[in-house]
């Protein structure tokens, strides 16, 4: 597969064939471009997207009424005279950007501490920051689904964790006033897809037992998603 590859099919082929794949990108470290920009526009064009089909003082409303209702009347309608469809985009969009440079910076540190298992592992911190953007490449296809449930919606009245579509939070339609409406969205399908990618990336990249790579993978989440859920219930 690694003569055929090329950085475009390597992006069908994480989704596909995710070891063969990762084993031929090994040595192709600087091809993580081009998951960069499908990752950044997967994070931005449904933000977007939902901005302009919305009806924007429904949106107001339904902000309001989820984190300032206990709030006074004339100090509501001073937040929602501030809020606009372009401070909603720029903020929406510039902030879940700044934050997913954030995770991968993180999770590319994170990865090259705990690769230090194996001796013989050459792969610095820069291989690990390519590597997690393309572990991230499911959200692509989340991104798409979100598109395809705007699109097909019935009216503008649509909550906005409609860009998240996979989140627990949606498939069960968990209200923003419900306290575990954070939680619930932040679990995503593609986000334990993503943490399955990075066990078997590492499985190809280092010398190391697939029950480790899970654990490597896979704990950090659940760690903040069981303390997460113990603060709401204690």
């Amino acid at each position: 597969m690694g003569s055929q590859l090329n950085p475009f099919s390597a992006c069908i082929g994480i989704l596909s064939q995710p070891r063969a794949t990762f084993l031929a990108l090994k040595g192709q470290h600087n091809w993580s471009w081009v998951a960069f920009i499908l990752v950044t526009l997967a994070a931005i064009l449904p933000v977007y997207y939902y901005f302009q089909m919305v009806d924007f003082q429904w949106y107001k409303d339904s902000i309001i009424d989820s984190q300032f209702a206990n709030i006074s009347p004339g100090e509501q309608q001073s937040i929602r005279a501030s809020l606009n469809v372009t401070q909603g985009i720029i903020g929406t969009i510039i902030t879940p950007f700044l934050m997913l440079l954030m995770f991968v910076a993180i999770t590319a540190g994170y990865l090259t501490i705990t690769t230090k298992v194996d001796p013989e592992n050459i792969h610095s911190y820069g291989d690990w920051f390519g590597f997690t953007w393309w572990v991230l490449l499911p959200s692509c296809l989340g991104a798409l689904l979100s598109v395809g449930i705007l699109y097909f919606a019935n009216n503008a009245q649509i909550n906005f964790d409609a860009i998240s579509p996979s989140a627990l939070s949606f498939l069960f339609a968990i209200p923003p006033t419900s306290a575990c409406f954070g939680l619930a969205s932040s679990i995503k399908l593609e986000t334990i897809w993503s943490m399955y990618l990075i066990a078997i990336g590492l499985s190809q990249w280092v010398v190391i037992t697939w029950r480790r790579a899970l654990l490597i993978a896979f704990i950090p989440c659940l760690i903040i998603w069981t303390l997460w859920a113990l603060y709401l219930l204690f």
